[in-house]
């Protein structure tokens, strides 16, 4: 009985199986339209370059880099 049951289980794994497959097979690959590319136009002149802001002078400086070394060269030496 066990082995019937067994039997009947693996039938119906594969026939659900290749039935998915199946289902999966003839399914058209649906690609999105590609938009054309931006125009860009190198030498438009009526745009004006944009200007940096002034600087505020009151504004404190970011610190520089620095840099620490510790070394502790004590030695202790045991007879």
């Amino acid at each position: 009985m066990k082995t019937l049951r067994q039997f009947i289980f693996t039938l119906i794994a594969v026939i659900g199986l290749s039935m998915a497959v199946s289902a999966q097979k003839n399914d058209p690959k649906k690609q999105r339209p590609k938009d054309p590319p931006p125009v860009i136009n190198p030498g438009d002149k009526k745009t004006k370059p944009k200007e940096n802001p002034p600087r505020d002078e009151k504004k404190p400086k970011k610190p520089g880099m620095a840099f620490f070394v510790y070394s502790n060269n004590s030695r202790i030496d045991l007879a």
